[in-house]
């Protein structure tokens, strides 16, 4: 709202001047470049502001040029025309590039290519750009960093339930046939939701620059971490995707006694079945156990606000650790000989490894900021 108003008043004081100052063939760019001028941010404002008056200086030389020497013809215009479209197609201006033709457009039917209507023009859109720019800079919007704090706890809570419920499905908490379908879903909107969540740390990023209301610092520091949880979360999202299909897996072959599970029947009498399935069994509840830990550790680090009590962070990371190495001490003692057994294993705790490293990561720069 306060962007609109902000609008609104710096197109009708554009307005007003441009029509006290300049003839009325003009007067409309004031109220136009005012609006351009005007972003969501102090610093997209003044980007896009002087990548529009260079696209202006291009687009009237451009148009003198053409109307000084040899006058305004229909061959004339599509020349222009071609060139003003060739020059727009470099990345020099940016968003703007496209306001080169535009420009010459306006400066060579409108007025000829005459050198005193480009004046004229020129100056009705510096008006409205200073109108716009001062608006902004008056009072200018606040570097805010709350909502992107709140997005980026949403999107660590978030991937702390699917740790809980990879914990559970590991556990045998969950049934077969949801395991396949419900995670890589879930893993799938985890991403897109760390990628809107970038998407609005970029955007409170700009905010912060060349924005004469404080605290900088403060604000540019909490995005700092922000930005730093949001790409743990993204890595951490991958990899339990990959943890999500290897225990679905692991599951339904465990869940499918036959010889498409295993070499023997699971639910069978023999040795071999009856031990492949208690080592699964073993293995998979003490991995539920590990994933449960590494869920306290990231509910403990609180991302993006930073641990309230680090030396009970640090226990669950130690934990964690420990959890780890008995998951890692069982399948290694454990006799699995049912085809793709040990990649399974092997999977699932090479990616909780990454997963605890990411946290203990996370658990490390928070102590150093806090020192």
């Amino acid at each position: 709202m306060l962007l609109l108003l902000k609008g609104a008043a710096a197109a009708t004081v554009a307005w007003c001047l441009a029509s006290w100052l300049l003839p009325v063939t003009v007067t409309a760019f004031a109220p136009f470049t005012a609006l351009l001028a005007l972003q969501s941010t102090v610093y997209r404002s003044l980007w896009d502001s002087a990548q529009y008056l260079g696209a202006m200086a291009i687009g009237t030389a451009v148009a003198a040029g053409f109307g000084t020497t040899v006058g305004v013809h229909v061959w004339t215009l599509a020349v222009l025309v071609f060139l003003a479209i060739l020059v727009a197609r470099a990345d020099l201006l940016g968003g703007q590039r496209s306001q080169v033709p535009v420009v010459a457009l306006f400066a060579f039917v409108g007025g000829g290519g005459r050198i005193e209507y480009i004046g004229h023009l020129v100056t009705s859109a510096v008006i409205g750009v200073c109108c716009g720019l001062a608006a902004h800079l008056v009072i200018a919007p606040s570097p805010h960093t709350d909502r992107a704090r709140g997005r980026v706890a949403d999107l660590s809570g978030r991937t702390r339930e699917l740790l809980h419920d990879l914990a559970r499905g590991a556990a045998g908490e969950i049934p077969v046939e949801d395991l396949g379908r419900d995670w890589p879903h879930r893993c799938e909107e985890l991403a897109a939701q760390a990628a809107r969540t970038r998407g609005e740390l970029e955007q409170a990023w700009e905010n912060t620059r060349l924005n004469p209301r404080r605290p900088w610092s403060s604000a540019q520091a909490s995005l700092l971490r922000c930005h730093e949880t949001v790409g743990t979360v993204e890595r951490i999202g991958t990899y339990l995707r990959s943890i999500a299909r290897a225990l679905a897996y692991e599951r339904q072959a465990l869940a499918s006694p036959g010889p498409a599970g295993s070499s023997a029947p699971v639910g069978s009498s023999g040795p071999t079945g009856s031990s492949e399935a208690s080592a699964s069994e073993d293995f998979l509840v003490s991995y539920g156990e590990l994933l449960r830990d590494v869920a306290s550790a990231l509910e403990c680090l609180d991302p993006p606000h930073g641990p309230e009590d680090p030396g009970r962070l640090r226990r669950h990371v130690e934990d964690a650790g420990r959890r780890y190495d008995e998951a890692t001490d069982r399948a290694r003692v454990s006799h699995l000989d049912r085809p793709r057994q040990w990649p399974v294993h092997g999977t699932v705790l090479v990616e909780a490894k990454r997963v605890l490293e990411e946290i203990t990561y996370l658990a490390d720069r928070a102590e150093e900021t806090r020192h």
